[in-house]
């Protein structure tokens, strides 16, 4: 199979495509294996996953500062409900390489979820994340 067949195969029918490469790497298949776009595939999962985890992390420290800093005690519960789900569904995503960029873009997430509350509720909050990391990962 040559390489631009491989190439058509994955930009026209991606679904073939990924049972294609599945069953060439089964076979150890060198030769079928579209090497650039599998390269790609693997990097562009390991980007999903983080880009999921850093949302979740994102919209459960938006939760936290509504709870911490905005009078509406009749929606607290609520907000403490989701805070549980997101970390929940960081516990599905993460893995312990996350960590680490996520420590050095914590305060990005943390500004994302500010200008989001700070729409919202028109309210000042912290310039710095008060939350360490170690309190948002579950």
């Amino acid at each position: 199979m040559s390489q631009g067949v491989k190439t058509d195969n994955y930009e026209k029918d991606y679904y073939q495509w990924t049972i294609d490469q599945a069953q060439a790497l089964r076979e150890r298949n060198l030769e079928k294996l579209d090497w650039e776009n599998i390269i790609d595939e693997i990097e562009s999962l390991g980007r999903s996953d983080y880009s999921a985890v850093s949302s979740l992390l994102m919209r459960q420290i938006e939760h936290r500062l509504k709870i911490d800093y905005t009078p509406l005690e009749e929606c607290y519960k609520k907000w403490q409900v989701e805070i549980k789900a997101f970390k929940i569904g960081i516990k599905r995503k993460i893995s312990p390489s996350m960590k680490p960029k996520l420590e050095k873009d914590l305060e990005e997430i943390y500004q994302d979820a500010v200008s989001l509350v700070a729409l919202e509720y028109g309210i000042n909050l912290p310039e710095k994340c008060p939350y360490p990391l170690e309190d948002l990962l579950p």
